[in-house]
């Protein structure tokens, strides 16, 4: 039943609006522009890809977005036009990413258009603010069913489920413990006691697992999130020419121009990617009292447009991404006076934009406590510090730095920190 509903919304979108699979071919089809209600009715688009789909017909700029970056992306694109891609869309609204040995695990939606992204088109396309509400819309309403019971059905140890055996094995932890060992479940239940997608996803530790090593010691900078360190940037400007290949930092830019970016000119930034497989949650990096919050609406498919042979996009793309995606930022005043403050900054990648930030302005965390998580996928963050810090980062033996980095077990030291020689304390 469902191919023959597929199929036949197939032919009824074919019907009504020929694909048009370059510019040449452009006087050959007579494109119908209204949208009827019939037309509507005989698809049967979820709510979210319905607005997605009737705005190509009759927004000039996203119609034309969509025709062309479909045009102009590389041969091994997978998804030859955009009436592919909405019909594929619209399936993945009551479907849950099952387990692969893909490089886009976890992200379907970025699959369908990781090559038309990387075109002059898809560069302007994602960065369009009306583009990016209609895909905040589809992702808010497809993370509800990731929240929901049905979504339990890739919670199994099946070839493609996530408790298969290539996929434990990939979770195991870097000191070989399995995932019954890390994080509170029970395999004896159904679904092994989750009760969504989304509740694997944000999957909590067991207690005592990823202990502080030195708690009380007001130097220490621990690792926020269970993550691979890409990069590391002192001196930071201002403002950068943040989207060409080197991908500088851009603090104001970052920070939304929100007046603490003031405080972290020339400055440390750390960041460090989450897979799709990782713990997702947040944590303090250090003890001290949250004195701001804020969530920041921006692009969820953006990359920068130097990068066209990345087979995940947002991956090499990072440090763009932290000037112009959706992201949340925490300030947290520090109980160590001489450290001030750190600016602990989630950054969404793809479908990974729902940043939720757990505490309040006014609470006091201590370090290790949880500060937020990211929902369904893989994702980056970072850590900046005030140009008066001499932060020494120290990383367990034979860390590397970028792209092929492995994880830095949560909580575990990253760095100490100190007064620099020639600074003095603001606070």
């Amino acid at each position: 039943m469902e191919n023959y509903v597929q199929k036949t919304r197939w032919k009824t979108l074919l019907k009504l609006h020929p694909p048009v699979n370059s510019y040449e071919e452009t006087g050959k089809s007579d494109l119908q522009v209204a949208v009827s209600s019939e037309e509507i009715k005989r698809l049967q688009f979820h709510e979210p890809v319905r607005e997605l789909y009737v705005k190509i017909l009759t927004d000039p700029e996203i119609n034309m977005f969509f025709h062309q970056m479909f045009w102009q992306q590389q041969k091994d694109g997978v998804i030859p036009n955009w009436q592919i891609f909405i019909l594929l869309l619209n399936a993945i609204m009551d479907r849950v990413p099952k387990y692969s040995n893909s490089h886009l695990v976890g992200f379907p939606i970025n699959a369908l258009i990781n090559w038309p992204m990387a075109t002059t088109a898809g560069f302007a396309c994602f960065l369009n603010d009306k583009v990016n509400l209609l895909f905040k819309n589809i992702l808010i309403y497809w993370g509800k069913f990731l929240q929901s019971p049905a979504s339990t059905y890739v919670l199994h140890s099946g070839d493609d489920g996530w408790f298969c055996k290539d996929a434990l094995d990939k979770m195991m932890d870097q000191d070989g413990n399995t995932f019954e060992q890390q994080f509170f479940c029970d395999k004896n239940k159904p679904h092994w006691g989750f009760k969504s997608w989304d509740d694997f996803f944000t999957r909590r530790f067991r207690e005592n697992v990823r202990p502080l090593p030195k708690p009380d010691d007001p130097w220490t900078i621990v690792n926020a999130c269970e993550s691979a360190p890409f990069k590391i940037e002192r001196g930071v400007n201002t403002r950068s020419i943040f989207w060409i290949k080197e991908q500088p930092y851009s603090l104001s830019h970052m920070l939304n121009n929100n007046d603490w970016y003031k405080y972290f000119v020339g400055g440390t930034i750390y960041q460090a990617f989450l897979s799709a497989l990782s713990y997702h949650r947040w944590h303090s990096p250090i003890s001290g009292t949250i004195i701001d919050t804020e969530l920041i609406d921006g692009s969820y498919y953006s990359q920068t447009f130097d990068i066209q042979d990345d087979v995940a996009s947002p991956n090499m793309s990072q440090g763009y991404i932290t000037s112009v995606a959706a992201r949340a930022a925490v300030y947290i005043m520090a109980d160590n006076p001489d450290i001030g403050i750190v600016c602990f900054l989630s950054i969404g990648m793809a479908e990974v934009s729902s940043n939720e930030v757990t505490v309040s302005k006014g609470q006091h965390v201590n370090k290790g406590d949880e500060l937020g998580m990211f929902h369904f996928g893989g994702s980056t963050h970072c850590l900046i510090f005030r140009k008066e810090l001499d932060v020494q980062f120290d990383f367990p033996p034979n860390t590397i730095i970028g792209l092929d980095a492995s994880n830095i077990p949560l909580r575990r030291k990253i760095a100490t920190v100190k007064l620099a020689d020639d600074s003095f304390s603001k606070l």
